[in-house]
């Protein structure tokens, strides 16, 4: 029985009782029997059994003055209940618990393994059936700082190695089609649009309180994070010269060997870089001239991070050739554009 319905109960009675006292007359009638048991002034004691009635009869309105009593009390303790007793609010469904995050990104990993063509990227094909492109960004998104937080310094790197390459290609199909990133650049190039503050995934950063630009997390977060020149390698500028897209996403249990093997195809492609025997000169990407200390504090220099990735036989060679570094290509790397 619940409060309310006890305290009704308890006031029921109490009126019962009442109503019962006023018939019977309690006190009067113990006055009669204590009048009857009182022999008068000088008469000789008379009328005993009437006065045991009446003792009987008082000791009754007495005990049912205690029930009143009692009875009372409850029904206060009732009605100070029923005043402090609030509707039990509706509790709202639980949520259904966020899935965990998939470390492995075999949601991007799908995509690219779609999209990306020879060192091309299909942005017309993604542009045109974006739903799972999306999903996969908002699952970044969703990412909290405490869970974040308590991820292996592996799942994180691979993490914003993964968020640089899909917020890069967001960028290009928002505004496709285009003839080169860079013509997103604003204030007549002054503003790269590298710099453009559009990335939702500043909680995971708390030196900033807006969104994350691209060259936040090139080289707010992963150069000086993770002090790593294989990255370079990893993410793409969405450019011609830059370093392909992989076709599958960077995972924590295949980390090592993917930046491994990123850097090696890398080092070894004549179209970025060359090995000129004839001429005695060493064509680089601009990316060795561009972060020169990166590759100097992971090798000592240059020359010796590029014999990590080169046969033993080019070592000599790279020692004493020339360097030169090559003209960088801004070029959309647009699978559906047609390339010689």
């Amino acid at each position: 029985m619940g409060a309310m319905d006890a305290g009704d109960e308890q006031d029921r009675a109490i009126r019962g009782l009442r109503a019962n006292l006023r018939a019977r007359g309690p006190r009067s009638a113990a006055r009669r029997g204590l009048q009857a048991a009182a022999p008068e002034r000088g008469s000789p004691v008379r009328n005993t059994g009437a006065s045991a009635r009446g003792e009987r009869s008082a000791r009754r309105s007495w005990r049912l003055i205690a029930i009143a009593l009692t009875l009372a009390a409850l029904a206060c303790a009732g009605r100070a209940a029923r005043a402090n007793a609030q509707p039990t609010a509706a509790q709202p469904a639980a949520e259904p618990a966020r899935p965990a995050f998939d470390h492995g990104h075999a949601a991007w990993s799908a995509i690219l393994a779609q999209h990306v063509v020879g060192d091309s990227f299909d942005y017309a094909g993604l542009a045109a059936d974006r739903a799972a492109f999306d999903t996969y960004r908002a699952s970044l998104a969703a990412v909290g700082a405490d869970e974040f937080a308590r991820w292996s310094e592996r799942e994180r790197h691979a993490f914003w190695i993964n968020a640089y390459n899909a917020f890069t290609i967001q960028k290009v199909i928002d505004h496709y089609p285009l003839e080169s990133i860079r013509d997103l650049d604003r204030a007549f190039g002054l503003s790269s649009v590298f710099a453009n503050a559009f990335i939702p995934l500043a909680k995971l950063d708390p030196q900033r309180a807006r969104s994350l630009s691209l060259d936040d997390i090139e080289h707010g977060i992963l150069r000086p994070r993770f002090a790593d020149a294989r990255d370079h390698a990893a993410i793409n500028c969405a450019s011609v010269s830059c370093p392909p897209l992989r076709a599958e996403a960077f995972a924590a249990a295949e980390l090592e060997r993917q930046l491994d093997e990123q850097m090696r195809a890398f080092v070894r492609d004549p179209r970025r870089n060359r090995l000129d025997r004839e001429r005695d000169r060493l064509y680089l990407s601009a990316v060795f001239d561009w972060f020169r200390e990166d590759f100097e504090r992971d090798a000592g220099s240059v020359r010796a991070y590029l014999k990590r990735w080169l046969p033993t036989d080019a070592h000599d060679f790279v020692d004493r050739a020339r360097i030169e570094y090559l003209d960088y290509d801004w070029s959309l790397n647009d699978a559906r554009r047609a390339r010689p």
